[in-house]
């Protein structure tokens, strides 16, 4: 396991442990039903925060042209 790898992991288990110790004294202190509101505003920031904005395609003015080049068939004349 090379360095970074294990100093992510070690960080999220501890932001786990943090989030948890703080999800219950957060209880004990402001009540069930705030904390819920707390986690739901909290969870709803992150989900918007982590959209990738889009990029607004620039206008095609020019026809697409095709990769390959399209054969037509010759008539024959028949004699």
């Amino acid at each position: 396991m090379n360095r970074t790898r294990f100093r992510n992991t070690v960080l999220g288990i501890g932001a786990t442990a943090a989030a948890l110790a703080l999800g219950y004294f957060g209880v004990q202190q402001l009540g069930r039903n705030n904390m819920f509101t707390i986690a739901a505003a909290v969870g709803g920031a992150g989900a918007i925060s982590y959209q990738k904005p889009s990029q607004p395609q620039a206008p095609n003015s020019e026809p697409e042209v095709p990769t390959a080049p399209i054969k037509t068939q010759r008539r024959r004349n028949k004699s």
